[in-house]
């Protein structure tokens, strides 16, 4: 199998993560415009802030956690070449479902629903952490 295969799935969670960086521009563009919160609230993120621009801006403060982990197992597959087709899997289903959790925050922001599809990215990566053990070890 082709290690560069590993390196493909990076690119849509790259892009996912520009785009919630939009929307929370987006979200802070629309509480200043409306005037529910000021400029000098970004000094410090202190006072208040509508509910809708603080939930823009955790999800996007959430790019980086557990995407992290999923970039660095991917780089260490690629760098120790040691891609399989399991490996291919978990990393196109943790980005499906990555895409599924932003989609979610970024509409009803259910929270069932959005700790469901959490989980799911959080187990899928678990999953490619353990394969990963168990081929070095």
């Amino acid at each position: 199998m082709q290690k560069i295969l590993i390196i493909y799935p990076i690119l849509p969670v790259v892009l996912l993560n520009f785009i919630v960086a939009i929307h929370m521009r987006l979200m802070a563009q629309k509480a200043i415009k409306s005037r529910e919160v000021r400029y000098r609230w970004f000094r410090v993120y202190e006072g208040a802030a509508p509910e809708y621009m603080l939930m823009a801006r955790d999800h996007y403060k959430g790019f980086f956690e557990i995407p992290i982990l999923f970039y660095l197992l991917c780089v260490i597959l690629y760098v120790i070449n040691s891609v399989d087709t399991i490996d291919i899997w978990i990393a196109w289903l943790f980005v499906l479902m990555k895409f599924v959790h932003s989609y979610i925050r970024m509409t009803s922001n259910y929270v069932p629903y959005r700790a469901y599809s959490f989980y799911m990215c959080f187990f899928i990566l678990l999953c490619g952490w353990v394969n990963l053990a168990i081929k070095v070890f």
